[in-house]
C-alpha cells in the first residue's frame, strides 16, 4: 500500500473533482483486483456500525481491498463508535474512502485523523469563478477558451459544473478541429433558451421598455435561473449594442460594424438593429448599474443582499436610467 493512507474524508460541494476522485479510485482498484473490485455502499442506507462489520469481514482477496461509502454527511455524529473504532484497527491492505457532499461531520474527521487517514475538503467555486473553472476543464479537454467565451457558456447553460463539464465536452468535439473558441463562435454551439430569454431581458432594457425586462426576469427567476448566470448574458448583450451605437453615430457602414462585432453575420445584424436610436447615456447607465452588482455578488461592495435579490433590484435600477 505504498503511498497510500488506511482512509481518506472527501469533502465538499466540488461535484466535479470529488467524482473525479471516484473515478481514479474504482479504476485502480479494477487495475489491481479486476472488475468489481471496489466495494461500494451508499451512506444513506449503509449505517456507521454497518460498514464498521464490513471492515471485519475477512476475504480471500490476496491485494489491497478497496471500500467506498459515499454521502457521509448523512450519518449523525452519535453512531459513529462503532466505525471509530474499526477505523482504529483495520487492515493494512485495506484502504476506505468516505465521501461528503457538503459539510462532514467534525467528529468524523478527527476519527480519520486518529487513523492516520487524510482529510480533503473540495469547495465548489464561487458564481464569479464559474467562468475560471470553465476555462480550466476546458484545458482539460484540450479546448481554449479566452475568459468573454466561458462567461457565456457558464451564462448560456448555468454554473452546475457537472453540467458546464458535458457541455464543454461536447463543446470539443464540434470544435474540432480547431482547439479554441471565442465568444462569438460559442453563440453558434450554445443558442440555449436561457441564453436567449436573457438577451430578451436586455434587448427590452435598450428599448427602454423596464417593465418587459422585469416580467421577462421574474419569469427566469421562478424557473430556478439565478442572477449571477443572466447578469453576464444581458451585461455582453448590453455592451454588444453599445459598442454599434458608438460605431453608428461615428459614421461607420453597418457592414463594418457587423465586422468589428464579430460573430454569425445574424447575430450582428439584430444588435445592429437594437443599436439605431438607442439611448447611449442609458446603456452605459444600465451597464455600471451591472458592474456594481458584479462587485456586489463578489463580496466587495456594501448591500449584502442574497444573490438574486440585488440582481432583481439592480436590473430595476438600470430600467430606471
Amino acid at each position: 500500500m505504498t503511498g497510500l493512507h488506511p482512509v481518506y474524508l472527501i469533502s465538499g460541494e466540488d461535484d466535479a473533482k470529488i467524482d473525479a476522485w471516484r473515478a481514479r479510485l474504482r479504476k485502480r482498484a479494477e487495475e489491481e483486483g479486476g472488475p468489481g473490485a471496489l466495494e461500494t455502499f451508499d451512506a444513506r442506507e449503509t449505517a456507521p456500525d454497518a460498514l464498521a462489520a464490513e471492515l471485519a469481514t475477512l476475504t480471500f482477496n490476496p491485494g489491497t481491498r478497496y471500500l467506498l461509502a459515499d454521502s457521509v454527511q448523512s450519518w449523525k455524529a452519535a453512531d459513529l463508535e462503532p466505525l471509530e473504532r474499526a477505523m482504529a484497527d483495520m487492515s493494512p491492505d485495506t484502504v476506505l474512502v468516505l465521501i461528503a457532499r457538503g459539510k462532514v461531520q467534525a467528529r468524523l474527521q478527527k476519527a480519520v485523523q486518529k487513523a492516520g487517514g487524510e482529510v480533503r475538503a473540495y469547495e465548489a467555486p464561487k458564481p464569479w469563478e464559474m467562468h475560471k473553472w470553465a476555462i480550466a476543464r476546458a484545458k482539460e479537454e484540450g479546448l481554449t477558451l479566452d475568459s468573454e467565451a466561458a462567461k457565456l457558456l457558464v451564462a448560456s447553460v448555468g454554473g452546475g459544473q457537472q453540467r458546464l463539464s458535458r457541455e464543454i465536452e461536447k463543446l470539443a468535439l464540434a470544435a474540432h478541429p480547431s482547439a479554441t473558441l471565442s465568444a462569438e463562435e460559442l453563440q453558434d454551439f450554445t443558442p440555449a433558451e436561457s441564453m436567449r430569454s436573457a438577451y430578451d431581458v436586455a434587448d427590452a432594457l435598450v428599448a427602454g421598455d423596464g417593465q418587459a425586462a422585469l416580467a421577462i426576469s421574474e419569469r427566469l427567476l421562478e424557473q430556478d435561473e439565478h442572477g449571477s448566470k443572466l447578469m453576464y448574458a444581458i451585461t455582453r448583450r448590453l455592451r454588444d449594442v453599445h459598442k454599434a451605437a458608438s460605431l453608428i453615430e461615428q459614421g461607420l457602414p453597418e457592414q463594418k460594424v457587423a465586422a468589428s462585432l464579430g460573430g454569425p453575420p445574424w447575430a450582428a445584424k439584430k444588435v445592429i438593429a437594437r443599436a439605431k436610436g438607442a439611448d447611449r447615456r442609458a446603456l452605459e447607465h444600465a451597464i455600471c448599474t451591472f458592474a456594481e452588482l458584479e462587485i456586489d455578488l463578489r463580496g466587495g461592495g456594501t448591500t449584502g443582499l442574497e444573490e438574486d435579490t440585488a440582481f432583481s433590484l439592480a436590473l430595476t435600477k438600470a430600467a430606471a436610467g
